[in-house]
């Protein structure tokens, strides 16, 4: 016959949890700025200043080509980051992430176009607003019900997967617009291999113009990336070629694939259109992005901050980010995400306050009043080039060293996360990637280590194991360390029923000190395993319980059914004595009387 837990027990315990939950409550901020600007001086005020110039000059450049990843026009890119840095200034606590177009969030975009049939760029454009808005919802969503705490549990070996794979895919989509070809007619790649493919079939259409360009362009760009760190390369690279793309294209008739003019009076509004692309494919698009954005941002946001011992308001940023994309849906404006190079730039600068955004879109604007129309001047080939080399810096042989070294388990992650990514989508890359780390995971949290002492003949407390018989065969007592949740419930009551399969056993004592993440499932096997003990004459005890565990048995009304005298809670100024007094208490309960008790702590199981 079926054991029927009581209504009672899963009932005060689900309560619990939800009371918890709600103690531990902090609602976003929609104004978070206010308290940033109490004590603003004229020092902080100039150095935010100075953190928006150097972002906005460093930002200009990269975020046309990000725009240029993402298979989009390049003014997407540039209203992006200002859109960004509006909500940024509004909605952020911090400064320790910007945002803004990113390399790894606009080939994730790219793939997600092509998934979708997006071949044009008048399709990409007409698609974007319904994934960047579902974007933003879900992001906005995972902050609100602080859902972002999953993301520790992701393997950073899924990073460095995907990044690997999406890094590779960059440079083999930039061939066409750094050789000057286009992919044979009706041929549209999805994938890294498929891409491949198509630009080894299109190699024959190169243009001469366009590779003496590049190689223009890397004459210029890497001087300046090796002896001038400090100036802004990109930017620099960008006008000397365009002045000397302006003399060959005017004075020698040259004929260059070369980007639009940019010009603030173009920038209009956008709007989702679910006729164009399906609120369901919007949403299967968008998550996948939203988690890469979201684990970008975090991972940026939680390094910069530790390097000033301070903490990170994760949640919020992320409402930020979420904020910023869905506002980018409405703009004409690409994905926004945390951008490492940017933040590391805004933080090395000193900006004070979230203001330095607003200074970082001022600076933007004008820079597309003077320059936007010189923009035209602009080759392919050169914004090309500086994709491919930021793409190839991200791929970190000593970093794919370590991932596929450390561990069996990391090998896996990793090869899953990048061989998907190679042969399937980027999407499907994440996807895999974040199941099979979860998956390890669990695996590893439901493993807990249960070791099972016995008393000797001296009085002290000694470790057996399965092949030792145990000195005093009517006492059990079991050092139960890591999680007790609900993956761990398995392995724990496999080691708790041989144990208490002992035919002599009478008293069963479980030490709790070290053990974690007590939930309803652990409540109810002790629940059962305590009705099964006493129905066949024999007694449970807890010992050294810890004030979380001990919260969730009376919570549950699992303290009250064992009762007041099994339960000893643990004393931290003193160790021993918890189980000392459970040990004392469990003798009368022995046919054997005298055993002593000394004030030794058993040594823990390797």
């Amino acid at each position: 016959m079926d054991y029927v837990y009581p209504r009672r027990t899963v009932l005060n315990l689900l309560n619990f949890s939800f009371n918890k939950q709600y103690e531990n409550w902090k609602p976003i901020s929609l104004t978070p700025i206010i308290p940033q600007l109490k004590d603003y001086s004229p020092s902080k005020l100039s150095d935010d200043i100075r953190a928006g110039f150097n972002v906005a000059v460093l930002s200009f450049p990269v975020n046309m080509a990000y725009a240029l990843v993402a298979g989009l026009p390049i003014s997407f890119g540039i209203f992006s980051g200002i859109v960004a840095s509006i909500i940024g200034l509004l909605f952020c606590k911090s400064v320790y992430i910007t945002f803004g177009p990113s390399n790894a969030t606009a080939v994730m975009l790219l793939s997600s176009f092509a998934a979708g049939g997006f071949v044009t760029e008048a399709a990409r454009v007409e698609a974007l607003p319904n994934i960047l808005l579902m974007v933003g919802i879900f992001m906005m969503a995972m902050s609100i019900f602080k859902l972002t705490f999953f993301i520790s549990y992701i393997s950073r070996t899924v990073i460095i997967g995907h990044i690997t794979s999406s890094a590779l895919l960059i440079v083999a989509n930039q061939m066409r617009n750094l050789l000057g070809f286009s992919y044979p007619e009706g041929y549209d790649p999805i994938t890294l291999v498929d891409t491949i493919r198509a630009t080894l079939l299109s190699l024959g259409d190169t243009q001469v113009e366009s590779v003496l360009i590049a190689a223009t362009t890397l004459a210029i760009f890497l001087p300046l990336k090796k002896f001038a760190k400090r100036l802004p390369a990109e930017g620099i690279t960008l006008i000397l070629v365009a002045v000397v793309c302006y003399v060959l294209v005017e004075y020698f008739g040259v004929e260059i694939d070369r980007l639009t003019a940019v010009k603030v009076g173009s920038w209009d509004f956008s709007a989702p259109d679910f006729q164009a692309i399906g609120l369901k494919e919007s949403a299967s698009f968008a998550l996948a992005i939203a988690l890469l954005a979201t684990i970008e941002a975090f991972s940026i946001g939680k390094s910069l901050a530790s390097q000033r011992a301070d903490r990170l308001d994760t949640n919020q940023e992320i409402f930020a980010l979420g904020a910023a994309n869905a506002a980018c849906a409405l703009t004409s404006s690409t994905l926004a995400s945390g951008s490492l190079t940017r933040s590391t730039l805004a933080v090395n600068s000193n900006a004070k306050t979230t203001l330095f955004n607003l200074f970082t879109a001022i600076f933007t604007v004008i820079a597309v009043l003077i320059f936007g129309t010189a923009i035209e001047y602009v080759p392919k080939a050169t914004l090309a080039l500086i994709v491919v080399y930021t793409s190839v810096t991200l791929i970190k042989p000593s970093v794919i060293k370590i991932a596929l070294k450390s561990t069996w388990s990391d090998a896996i992650v990793f090869m899953c996360t990048f061989l998907v990514g190679v042969f399937a989508t980027l999407d499907d890359a994440i996807f895999t990637g974040v199941a099979v780390s979860i998956l390890f995971f669990l695996r590893k949290a439901s493993e807990p280590e249960v070791v099972e002492y016995s008393i000797s003949d001296d009085g002290e407390l000694e470790k057996i194991d399965e092949k030792k018989a145990r000195s005093d065969a009517e006492v059990s007592i079991m050092h139960v360390e890591g999680n007790m949740f609900f993956g761990a419930s398995d392995a724990i009551q496999n080691q708790i029923r041989r144990i208490a399969a002992e035919p002599h056993l009478k008293v069963l004592i479980l030490k709790l000190r070290n053990a974690i993440n007590f939930d309803a499932t652990s409540v109810l096997d002790l629940e059962e395993l305590n009705r099964r003990l006493r129905d066949s004459g024999r007694v449970l005890m807890l010992c050294e319980v810890r004030a979380p565990i001990m919260r969730v048995l009376k919570k549950s009304g699992l303290y009250e059914q064992l009762g007041e005298g099994f339960v000893f809670e643990n004393d931290d100024e003193n160790p021993t004595l918890s189980a000392a007094r459970a040990i004392r208490s469990a003798q009368k309960y022995l046919s054997k009387g005298g055993v002593s008790i000394y004030g030794t702590q058993p040594k823990k199981a390797k």
